[in-house]
């Protein structure tokens, strides 16, 4: 039997006008309610540069049949090295 999807979303945070982070994040026990789970070190200059680069970490994080659950161990979130506080990476 195979392992369950996780349910991993992609989203372009933008902190500063300008600077572009792309952030993995996974709904966690309660439906709807996701956790980020990876991001961005450094910011892209636009908006599609961020999503580009995103969508290569899911990828990386992802085998041929998707994020499976027991597969691959959850990307760890690493903070940046800079505030990011007032945005919707917390």
């Amino acid at each position: 039997m195979t392992a369950d999807l996780r349910r991993i979303a992609l989203t372009v945070d933008e902190p500063w006008p300008g600077l572009y982070f792309w952030v993995l994040q996974e709904e966690n026990d309660d439906a709807g309610v996701y956790e980020p789970i990876d991001a961005a070190d450094a910011p892209a200059k636009t908006y599609q540069a961020a999503l580009a680069a995103g969508y290569m970490a899911l990828q990386a994080a992802a085998g041929a049949s998707g994020p499976r659950r027991g597969e691959l161990a959850a990307p760890t979130f690493i903070s940046p090295s800079f505030d990011v506080a007032h945005t919707t990476i917390q």
